[in-house]
């Protein structure tokens, strides 16, 4: 299954756990397109730019005979400084065939300015006068 995003980000491969070769796809993107393998122990840090742009994950089964797109589940949180972040949590098998997400985490953070304002100093003063 593929997922669009929308300007710069950058894409952390934070888990790999599969017997199955794996890999991940980026197409549409300004100069990020490729396939980039995914495996335990395979550092993957990759800054994507684009108006939109898609990132898949994808599995080879035994037996082949080709790459297959794997399923992912997509969460998105917000965490101060850091900013946006999606998480996606894959599995290689058939997208929509099961309910755990446990062969590979990749940790999209948005490298938007406009998305990820810079924090503005503590409004709040607890000092004691004098």
């Amino acid at each position: 299954m593929s997922e669009t995003f929308f300007g710069p980000w950058r894409i952390v491969l934070t888990n790999a756990n599969s017997h199955f070769a794996q890999r991940m796809l980026i197409t549409g993107s300004d100069a990020a397109d490729g396939e980039y393998a995914i495996a335990f122990g395979q550092v993957v840090d990759v800054t994507a730019t684009g108006a939109q742009w898609r990132l898949e994950t994808q599995f080879f089964p035994f037996g082949g005979p080709a790459w297959q797109p794997g399923d992912t589940r997509r969460s998105t949180r917000f965490e101060a400084p850091t900013g946006l972040i999606v998480q996606i949590d894959g599995a290689a098998r058939p997208p929509g065939t099961g309910t755990t997400f446990t062969n590979l985490t990749l940790v999209c953070t948005c490298l938007d300015p406009e998305t990820n304002p810079i924090p503005g100093p503590n409004p709040f003063d607890f000092t004691l006068p004098g």
